[in-house]
């Protein structure tokens, strides 16, 4: 086995910009000393290791790992010179000692990520740590296990018909948070059960609210092994701690809401229906009243002077979104088939991923001028796609949420874009939507028009709901959507 490599020689070399000139092509001859490696058998592991990272990240990303790499030569050499396997320590055993190893000289176990474009600073763990934990990662033997005894679940082996939104795609279910052993297993068993029925989205906001419930147990009250072992005076004093010493939410209510859910369904499955009783009414404070919030035409003229200067297709699922009203969930899932022809109408067919169900309204030429715009650009970058807007690495799924947000996000930083108050923007895209709501509003169009508009299937503001067709719809209405359009029609000409 060769002692070092050298990074020509990768697999993702090939894959590089390797012009002469070129960064690629300038560290090519930099090598992994394998060699600095105290025994033959971490020189074999990490050898392997390297290797496979070549085959999963890009060229300039492995130029960044031989850094990373020295350092923990240095470690393992230092603290573990006999060590002939990394699996010989427990991975939190190597991360302890790497971290003391890392104080002792003089280099810090945390790093910071800058992001000016994003306007955020954050602290993570050293680099030289998660690489050695990543090493760590690959060598261990692979877990043959039923997905459902693992502490991490691959939702897409666990054989489940799953509810999810395909525009945040959630693929694993983490439980190694959960300190307790019985607790895990507990709650492991009553998720697998709410998969079957329940959303995607929600099981994660209740896994949230156990995990952060555990953290408090572990401190607190170390006797406490399984849910059965809570009681009201446990209870009591978490409600407590959440109303006077934590401090990373605004409000606890839907940890509350979604803890007291888990722990009547565990009470169920295990027999202690008493676990059922230990949340009142008063312990779940009420909801807030949010004050509605809607974006000024000044303000909507700034921001979408601003969006269209973003990727040309969040730039139009943007515009779209305002445009139709819907949510961003419902725009970005919009299928390639749906804009079509009604008595001499263009209408739209939108699927709500919120309620499960779809809709049909009138739209005009706008409209269906940005959908055949971005259709066409799907056509030709994601022909096997059949969404409208599609997925940038998978085409079988649509344009993801994290997209649109960032690219708002850095826009918005970028540009030093404020509000009337002078505040910087935040990214609540469902703000565009209670916008076109209010818009309706202050036009005087009635409860029912406005749920139909808006895709509702009833509307609790009145006595009584009426049912309207879309042609109706589009003859009560031109006059309001025309208004609401004219701020937009400029920014999608030669589109």
């Amino acid at each position: 086995m060769e002692m070092k490599i050298r990074l020509g020689d990768l697999p993702n070399y090939e894959k590089a910009d390797t012009s002469e000139g070129s960064l690629a092509y300038k560290v090519r001859n930099n090598h992994f000393h394998i060699d600095k490696l105290p025994t033959r058998g971490l020189q074999k592991e990490f050898f392997d290791f390297i290797m496979h990272r070549a085959t999963v990240i890009t060229f300039l990303s492995m130029r960044s790992d031989l850094g990373q790499f020295g350092v923990v030569c240095q470690f393992l050499s230092d603290r573990f010179s006999d060590m002939e396997s990394l699996l010989e320590q427990s991975e939190d055993t190597l991360v302890k000692e790497m971290k003391k190893w890392l104080m002792k000289n003089g280099r810090s176990v945390t790093s910071r990520k800058t992001s000016k474009r994003m306007n955020k600073d954050k602290m993570n763990e050293s680099v030289y740590v998660r690489y050695l934990r990543k090493a760590y990662k690959f060598l261990e033997p692979e877990d043959n296990r039923p997905e459902r005894e693992k502490d991490v679940w691959r939702l897409d082996k666990l054989g489940l018909m799953l509810t999810d939104n395909p525009i945040k795609n959630t693929e694993t279910l983490n439980f190694t948070k959960i300190h307790q052993d019985g607790i895990r297993q507990e709650v492991k068993d009553a998720f697998y059960m709410e998969l079957q029925t329940r959303a995607v989205g929600t099981v994660c906001a209740e896994l949230v609210a156990v995990n952060r419930f555990c953290s408090y147990l572990a401190e607190n009250f170390a006797e406490v092994h399984s849910l059965a072992d809570v009681d009201r005076e446990v209870v009591e004093s978490y409600i407590i701690y959440l109303n006077t010493e934590a401090v990373d939410r605004q409000s606890y209510r839907s940890d509350v809401f979604h803890l007291k859910s888990v722990m009547d369904l565990v009470g169920r499955m295990i027999g202690k229906t008493e676990l059922c009783n230990l949340f009142l009414l008063s312990d779940i404070p009420k909801q807030a009243e949010k004050l509605y919030k809607a974006y000024s035409d000044a303000e909507l003229i700034r921001l979408n002077s601003a969006i269209v200067e973003v990727d040309v297709q969040v730039a139009r699922a943007l515009v779209l979104h305002q445009m139709l009203g819907t949510r961003i969930s419902d725009t970005l899932t919009l299928m390639q088939d749906c804009v079509y022809e009604k008595d001499g109408k263009l209408m739209i067919k939108i699927y709500q991923i919120k309620s499960r169900r779809s809709y049909h309204k009138t739209i005009n030429e706008d409209v269906a001028a940005i959908i055949n715009a971005a259709t066409a650009y799907t056509k030709e970058h994601f022909p096997d796609s059949s969404y409208v807007f599609a997925h940038d690495k998978d085409a079988g799924r649509p344009m993801s949420y994290t997209k649109v947000q960032y690219q708002l996000m850095a826009i918005i930083s970028e540009r030093d874009l404020r509000d009337d108050n002078g505040e910087l923007f935040g990214v609540g895209t469902h703000i565009f939507r209670h916008t076109y709501g209010k818009k309706l509003t202050d036009m005087h169009v009635d409860d029912a028009k406005i749920a139909k508009l808006l895709g509702h299937a009833n509307t609790s503001s009145v006595k009584y709901y009426r049912k309207m067709s879309n042609t109706q719809l589009a003859d009560e209405t031109k006059e309001i959507r025309q208004s609401m359009d004219e701020i937009l029609q400029n920014l999608i000409k030669g589109w």
